[in-house]
């Protein structure tokens, strides 16, 4: 199956939720006249990033109305975003959506909140647990929030569930610009040409632009194949919609090429993890 994909690479105006969605609504519209299948925005697209005290005021239930006319565009193109969710139990999280044919399919929460330099997310927000895999009418998708795609045990976790698409939403500062590129930029696309090789997965990395208090991000959107090819390479630092086409035969070719699936045992994991638990007091 191919598929067109949309990366929707914005600069979201920090804390100002209904111009966001309106320029949601206008990528989408121009994905859909472009004929894109799916289209994927950054980390907490509908927010903004630096919220900090004003976090609270823009948290939203998965279910408020707010989000029904981006779930209405949903029957033409499935739809990824970012927002900050309140959820049930009154803790705030930084969460993303997946909507398709008018309803919910998933929402992720980020895991790994970093809390240290610049960052100070673990303060105003909560802790997901769960790494899921769901089916969409393109194949199995799982969803990754920026610093998550730093530990390669969830990316692992995605394999384990034969995610096919991993959809990579983020707020990904610009650090380390005296090489060619900007060093951060090397390391997200390393890091993803490791796990694309090695779990046979596509990778579809969204990240954002634009300045906020002091916070530069810097784009570099781009989608990962398992054979190893960059495929709508956006460049950096400038808001843009890029399209590609992928092909899921490429999951099927790189698995016979390079058949780790078949040689997997997860009870190995498993035991494995359960001892080195047991063995350091449920600690890392």
């Amino acid at each position: 199956m191919k598929i067109k994909i949309a990366l929707a690479q914005i600069n979201p105006l920090l804390g100002d939720i209904g111009k966001n969605r309106e320029k949601h609504l206008e990528f989408i519209e121009k994905a859909i006249e472009n004929n894109a299948q799916i289209i994927v925005f950054p980390e907490l697209s509908i927010a903004g990033y630096r919220l900090k005290d004003f976090t609270m005021e823009v948290a939203l239930p998965v279910d408020s109305n707010f989000f029904n006319p981006i779930l209405k565009q949903s029957k033409k193109i499935d739809i990824a975003f970012g927002f900050v969710e309140r959820g049930d139990d009154s803790n705030i999280y930084n969460s993303a959506m997946y909507v398709e044919n008018q309803s919910i399919k998933s929402v992720y929460r980020k895991i790994y909140l970093p809390t240290h330099g610049m960052f100070q997310e673990l303060r105003f927000m909560g802790r997901g647990e769960k790494v899921t895999t769901f089916k969409t009418r393109y194949g199995n998708f799982s969803m990754l929030i920026c610093r998550d795609l730093f530990h390669p045990s969830l990316l692992f976790l995605t394999y384990a569930q034969k995610t096919d698409i991993v959809l990579g939403m983020s707020s990904m500062p610009l650090r380390g610009v005296t090489g060619e590129k900007p060093a951060i930029q090397e390391t997200v696309e390393k890091a993803i040409d490791t796990y694309t090789n090695f779990f046979s997965q596509f990778i579809v990395f969204v990240n954002r632009v634009g300045f906020e208090d002091g916070l530069g991000f810097y784009g570099g959107s781009f989608v990962g194949t398992p054979l190893g090819k960059k495929l709508a390479i956006a460049g950096i630092l400038q808001e843009k919609l890029t399209f590609t086409t992928i092909d899921l035969e490429e999951i099927y070719k790189k698995r016979q090429l390079f058949p780790l699936v078949r040689e997997e045992d997860l009870n190995i994991v498993q035991n494995n993890l359960s001892r080195i638990l047991e063995e350091n007091n449920g600690k890392f």
